[in-house]
């Protein structure tokens, strides 16, 4: 239910920045900064939702070197998905928008 108000969010976005929001370098980066700064919570709800088992199975671990490379492995999973969200969304604005111009 969460991702369905996300995308409401990013067409409503759209449709209020119909102007600003296009397919050139300026609109581009607008576009990111608003999906970047919206996708910030939902990240953190997931780092808030995944991070007590994830440090409950590293407490598992055998070496130190082991649970250094398991929390990197970590954040770099969790960077992948904050990427990949602020570039499925934007493109969603981004076309919503495009819509709105005709």
């Amino acid at each position: 239910m969460a991702l369905a108000w996300y995308i409401l969010i990013h067409v409503s976005l759209g449709l209020i920045g119909y102007r600003l929001l296009d397919f050139s370098n300026l609109g581009m980066l607008a576009a990111i900064a608003l999906c970047a700064s919206v996708q910030l919570w939902p990240t953190y709800e997931l780092y808030r939702l995944t991070w007590p088992k994830f440090e409950n199975m590293r407490a598992h671990a055998g070496s130190v070197e082991q649970r250094r490379q398991e929390t990197r492995d970590y954040w770099l999973r969790m960077g992948r998905l904050y990427v990949f969200r602020v570039s499925a969304f934007t493109l969603l604005t981004l076309f919503v928008a495009w819509l709105m111009r005709g």
